[in-house]
């Protein structure tokens, strides 16, 4: 579901950019009041968020992280905030106020029906997808469920699953254990699962998007218990940090260890793990560590300078030091908009004694791509991102683009992961956990480069032994 800054017009964002004053909170400041009037528009630069309502601080309803708008429900409405927002860490906005953005609205005509147009494009798809919610509690006899066979077939496997559950649940009172055939023969019914789920909500589904919407909010509602009882994919679902694949998230699917609470839930845990995109991302760890190796091999003589953007754990970091005779060859600068994640990196730094290597820089990307960061590198020999373009829309992943073009060196190059359509857990990612990512084609990462200012087509294009994950590379 799309939020309004990734469907507001460039231009519109350059303004609010332009316009907006940044504003710090600190852990624990109120950001928002439920009941109160607000008249602000706040992109979230850095930091956490959380979102609750009634008297209770927590639980919190929902973890806001960077490159998200907080404040657009009353801004457009009432003006009273419906909800409590308040800072979970040290955190930084930027806030565009009524009376400014009103002016502008009320002057400029065109601005104003552009910005509209994308308020409605996102109020939109709430509604949609509010509505599915609804439909999908009711009970399940609808009459298109009832009379159409993609539909009935969904339902049936759904169906299936809960009954699988139940039996391996009884064969692990009984034995203490679900047997090895048991979790076989529940990996298979859970491959099906996703396949079907693919054929009928993906791209290629012959239904319409509310039904669609409807099977998916069913198939969640019928699976969420069983997801909370994971230890991997809980996270993937509740996002601690604001977003599903968060430093901590990747850095579990890395050790593919399932654990979860009660008899099933390490069964459950582990058809996460083996799904083909936490396989994926497992493979993509090797391919950059052998593309960071690779860059220190073609450079003959001195410091081989790499960068890595939204950095997560950067496992395939280490891994290329462990590649190197001579770690004094490479020197990684690693972005990343967690404190938390740079955190966990510094300790793995200091323990292999790589701090005069490995330069961290707790740095907002979406800040940086519009102009309002504060972060200065020397030209760079390769600059790679591996999961970050996969929330990004096609603007900011532009700008990204034009950062990585002005901070490479000639002849460096820019490697970008991201998420192919083919992926066969696509509909599970978005309907059961709602890890909603942007999923792209050669295509698209051809066109992307080409109208950036690389000017042409990827250099290369490899995919990951999964066939999930692409990562198109442009040489400067």
């Amino acid at each position: 579901m799309a939020g309004l800054l990734e469907v507001v017009p460039e231009y519109i964002l350059s303004w609010i950019v332009q316009k907006g004053r940044e504003r710090r909170l600190g852990a624990g400041d109120i950001l928002l009041k439920e009941g109160e009037r607000n008249d602000s528009l706040y992109i979230v630069l850095d930091g956490l968020f959380g979102v609750t309502k009634g008297e209770n601080a927590s639980p919190f309803l929902e973890h806001v992280a960077a490159g998200s708008v907080l404040g657009e429900v009353s801004f457009f409405t009432d003006g009273i905030t419906p909800a409590t927002v308040v800072a979970q860490e040290p955190s930084l906005v930027l806030e565009v106020t009524r009376s400014i953005l009103g002016e502008k609205l009320e002057h400029d005509h065109l601005y104003a029906a552009d910005f509209y147009k994308a308020v409605v494009v996102v109020m939109a798809g709430r509604l949609r997808r509010a509505t599915a919610d609804l439909s999908a509690a009711q009970p399940s006899g609808e009459e298109q469920s009832r009379r159409d066979p993609v539909v009935r077939k969904a339902q049936e496997e759904i169906d299936r699953f809960k009954r699988t559950m139940v039996l391996l649940d009884k064969e692990a009172l009984k034995l203490g254990h679900v047997s090895d055939e048991g979790v076989r023969q529940f990996h298979l019914m859970s491959r099906d699962l996703m396949l079907i789920s693919h054929d009928v909500l993906g791209a290629s589904s012959t239904l319409n998007e509310l039904v669609r919407q409807q099977i998916g909010s069913r198939l969640q509602h019928e699976m969420l218990p069983y997801v909370l009882t994971t230890e991997t994919a809980e996270r993937f679902y509740s996002k601690p940090r604001g977003y599903a694949g968060d430093y901590l998230s990747i850095y579990n699917i890395y050790l593919n260890t399932a654990k979860g609470t009660g008899r099933l839930g390490p069964v459950m845990d582990r058809m996460f793990l083996d799904m083909p995109p936490s396989r994926a991302v497992r493979n993509r760890r090797g391919i950059f560590a052998r593309e960071i190796v690779q860059s220190v091999n073609t450079v003959s003589e001195g410091a081989v300078k790499v960068m890595c953007m939204a950095s997560g754990p950067a496992t395939e970091v280490f891994d290329a030091f462990a590649a190197l005779a001579d770690k004094s060859r490479l020197r990684v600068t690693l972005l990343d908009i967690d404190l938390q994640a740079l955190a966990f990196v510094d300790d793995l730094r200091s323990r292999e004694k790589l701090a005069a290597q490995i330069t961290l820089v707790n740095e907002n990307l979406i800040a940086l791509f519009l102009g309002r960061g504060k972060t200065k590198v020397e030209p760079q020999h390769l600059i790679y991102s591996i999961g970050l373009i996969d929330y990004l829309n096609d603007k900011l992943v532009h700008k990204l683009l034009q950062y990585a073009y002005d901070n490479l060196a000639p002849g460096g190059r820019v490697i970008l992961g991201n998420f192919h359509p083919c992926n066969p857990a696509k509909e599970f990612m978005d309907y059961v956990l709602e890890w909603n990512l942007i999923h792209r084609t050669e295509e698209d990462m051809n066109r992307l480069f080409l109208n950036s200012p690389f000017g042409r087509p990827c250099t290369k294009i490899q995919f990951e032994e999964e066939g999930v994950n692409l990562f198109a590379e442009c040489v400067k």
